[in-house]
């Protein structure tokens, strides 16, 4: 028993003096809960852009006074754009739900409200839906029961799986060239594989871009194979210019193929290669709005979502095939990731290393 207590004790203080262990086993959890606790439960900042249109009544217009006096709601009513102009602003983007009003009903009872609300937002506009439900009847009170129509409105028809798909494709296109790229040559250098090719006639440029080149044509059968699912499955279909389509795979899969060879120049083992690749994409992924909107994200971790990468590709990939936008609409985003590949293949570089000896 003495011996048993005394092997526990032995794992246990390994166990504590290996840091990288105590970062993924409690760091990095801790990490998440910080974040995604601050990113799901940040009800004092969120903001409610809303429209308020139709018959006035005196309940009309306690609903408006009450959403005008609390800083969850944008109001915008009548006096600001009629009902046509608000719902287009609601196709559009720019509000997150309207709030038409039917005409007074007898005996006091609270007009029909027909709350207007874009469905491809997902998560955010099931939040919408239950704040705004809950003022409108808060206002009317129990004794007043209130009719409540929801009524989903996207000038394309476009689902939450619309909204969806170019996420989970540009999150592929990340762990692809970070996770894939990185391990891999990290692999080959412990194996001697590049030293080897090194001594021979065969340039190591040219395998490096042999290497790069085959990402790239999985990056693109990736991104059909996603897309072919979604339409079989739920009908997706690009909305856009296809070839801009494929020109943002491009730039993003060389964007990210670039993080990755810079993962492979730091790290000295493959080990280390994974554990770098996973701090740097696991944040992206839901920081970045692949799986919801974080325009209601607290405005100390917007800056943090500002400087991620994937952040922007999926921006990209998502304003041509969701929303029909053209390279207007995304330039910015594109000049990003050319930024990003840059940089990371001018550091890459200067670090890398072709033989495990002299890392």
């Amino acid at each position: 028993m003495h011996a048993m207590l005394a092997m526990i004790t032995a794992n246990l203080k390994m166990t504590v003096r290996n840091r990288s262990a105590l970062f993924w086993n409690l760091l990095f959890p801790a990490l998440f809960i910080v974040i995604f606790g601050a990113l799901l439960s940040n009800t004092d900042s969120i903001t409610i852009d809303v429209g308020i249109t139709g018959d006035s009544s005196s309940y009309e217009q306690a609903v408006t006074s009450t959403m005008q006096s609390d800083d969850t709601f944008n109001v915008t009513t009548d006096a600001d754009k009629d009902q046509q102009a608000q719902l287009e602003e609601l196709e559009d983007g720019d509000l997150d739900a309207v709030l038409v009003f039917g005409a007074s009903a007898d005996g006091g009872t609270p007009p029909v409200v027909t709350v207007y609300y874009d469905d491809s937002n997902g998560p955010t506009a099931n939040v919408t839906l239950s704040v705004v439900n809950q003022t409108l009847m808060s206002v009317a009170q129990a004794e007043n029961p209130i009719a409540i129509v929801e009524q989903p409105v996207s000038g394309q028809d476009i689902s939450y799986i619309d909204f969806l798909v170019p996420g989970i494709i540009a999150m592929s296109l990340m762990n692809s060239g970070v996770i894939g790229l990185s391990t891999a040559f990290v692999t080959y250098r412990e194996r001697g594989i590049l030293r080897r090719i090194r001594m021979t006639p065969f340039p190591l440029p040219n395998f490096i871009l042999a290497r790069v080149s085959s990402q790239v044509v999985v990056a693109f059968t990736q991104a059909a194979i996603l897309l072919l699912l979604g339409k079989v499955l739920y009908g997706v279909t690009i909305e856009g210019n296809i070839a801009l389509v494929a020109f943002v795979v491009l730039v993003g899969a060389l964007a990210f193929l670039a993080i990755g060879f810079l993962m492979s120049s730091i790290a000295r083992t493959t080990e280390e290669a994974a554990g770098l690749s996973n701090l740097i994409t696991f944040p992206m992924l839901f920081l970045s709005g692949v799986f919801f909107d974080t325009d209601n994200a607290p405005d100390w971790l917007k800056p943090i979502v500002k400087v991620m990468p994937l952040h922007y590709l999926v921006e990209a990939l998502r304003q041509p095939m969701t929303f029909g936008k053209g390279l207007s609409a995304i330039w910015v985003d594109l000049l990003v990731l050319a930024a990003t590949f840059v940089i990371a293949v001018l550091l890459a570089v200067r670090f890398f290393r072709w033989d495990s000896r002299a890392v």
